[in-house]
């Protein structure tokens, strides 16, 4: 049995994502497949050594960002819109209405002149601007293999568009194509994506034999955006990679807090939590990038992200692992999937509509292994007093159901 996995991302890189592919991949190579990879290279940053390197697999990598195409994101990112808003503003803050009017309106020009010419001479596309080498590079790829499945994987949405092109210029073929979506596109959390955006994603899903998406909302909210689609949109589980030691839980009244992950304002709403902490004076980590400035004291320690090593460390001397929900949508950060994975306790902090919580506790309260609340400040106090006063278990089963052969075969089962 052969499987191609395809993913546009390169897996050695320290990301939440790149943790889930490396998981397919092993529940792949548990089910007995050989597996072919096609991924990205390494174009930024350093490899890290805690994600594994599959020597039952065979890699084809292509070069994904060119010098050029650095250079490219350098000069949109100078010219971006955003920045000029904040210019105009500065320059009004210091001229007068009639100068400052006539200056913002002559480097105004200036700048849309630059961002015309940079277009022209790019031709960037608002689709795949950040994957144009790798999806070019890629479709290099050929084989005579006859494969039992593909698998194409995002983010990002390129992995997709590759499979679907190798696929009509006939330089791979296989009995069966899987899409798996860790997020929509068009639908995406963030937002801001244009029409021709939608389209384009219609069209890659139009093209598949099966979707997944890790997320029953998701699944729920695309399977209504995309009616034609329905028929072929199913769910399971991100699968986890095991990282670590679970380490013996400390005295109850010595319980440390771990929240691991982003938590920018426009997605997630971690003052609550941080409140409670540093009010209850219960101890906690806080990492993750942001653009919320929390203050550390000495008992909470805040920090940006860490490499996936010193970051397992910290999860080890943590005692209970902190999950929030997103501020509203279907995706559910995968951090929940790998938490699993410890016979840590789990503080699931519910967030987003109504519905949206009602059906994200059903989800997972089957599994009998999580502690929830709302993201309410007196919700979190009641849930963290009771950890500290030794109400709550601290031992805890991993959920066999996200383990990568598991889910792996739910997907070759469906």
């Amino acid at each position: 049995m052969k499987v191609l996995y395809v993913v546009g991302s390169n897996l050695s890189r320290n990301t939440s994502a790149n943790i889930s592919h490396n998981a397919y991949v092993q529940g792949l190579l548990e089910n007995g497949y050989q597996v072919d990879i096609v991924m990205a290279s390494s174009s930024w940053g350093q490899d890290d050594a805690s994600l594994p390197a599959w020597k039952e697999a065979t890699y084809f990598t292509y070069n994904s960002v060119t010098f050029i195409e650095r250079l490219k994101i350098k000069i949109k990112q100078v010219f971006d819109k955003e920045d000029l808003r904040k210019a105009d503003i500065s320059i009004k803050a210091v001229s007068s209405t009639e100068s400052s009017a006539s200056h913002v309106n002559w480097k105004s020009r200036i700048r849309n002149i630059i961002k015309k010419s940079y277009y022209l001479l790019f031709k960037t596309s608002a689709l795949y601007s950040l994957e144009g080498a790798w999806l070019k590079n890629a479709s290099r790829f050929k084989s005579s293999t006859s494969y039992d499945l593909i698998i194409s994987n995002s983010s990002p949405a390129a992995s997709h568009k590759l499979v679907m092109d190798l696929i009509s210029k006939k330089h791979i073929s296989g009995r069966r194509w899987v899409q798996i979506w860790e997020d929509p596109w068009f639908y995406d959390l963030y937002g801001g994506h244009s029409e021709e955006v939608k389209q384009e994603e219609h069209q890659l899903l139009k093209a598949a034999k099966e979707i997944f998406y890790v997320s029953t909302l998701t699944l729920h909210y695309q399977k209504i955006h995309f009616k034609d689609c329905a028929h072929k949109m199913k769910h399971i589980p991100l699968p986890y990679l095991k990282l670590g030691k679970n380490k013996p839980p400390n005295n109850p009244d010595q319980c440390l807090f771990g929240y691991f992950g982003d938590y920018y304002s426009k997605t997630r709403n971690l003052k609550p939590f941080y409140e409670v902490l540093v009010e209850c004076a219960a101890s906690g980590y806080i990492y993750g990038d942001s653009d919320l400035s929390l203050k550390a004291t000495a008992a909470v320690k805040v920090s940006g992200r860490v490499t996936l090593d010193k970051l397992t460390k910290l999860q080890e001397q943590s005692d209970v692992l902190v999950h929030l929900c997103n501020l509203r949508g279907g995706q559910i950060p995968g951090k929940i999937y790998h938490y699993s994975a410890t016979t840590k306790p789990i503080l699931f902090i519910l967030d987003g509509t109504a519905e949206e919580i009602t059906m994200i506790k059903a989800y997972f309260k089957k599994y009998n292994r999580y502690h929830f609340c709302e993201n309410r400040k007196d919700a979190i106090l009641k849930t963290i007093n009771s950890f500290l006063s030794g109400n709550e278990d601290f031992e805890k089963q991993p959920v066999l159901e996200f383990q990568p052969r598991q889910v792996i075969s739910k997907l070759l089962n469906c």
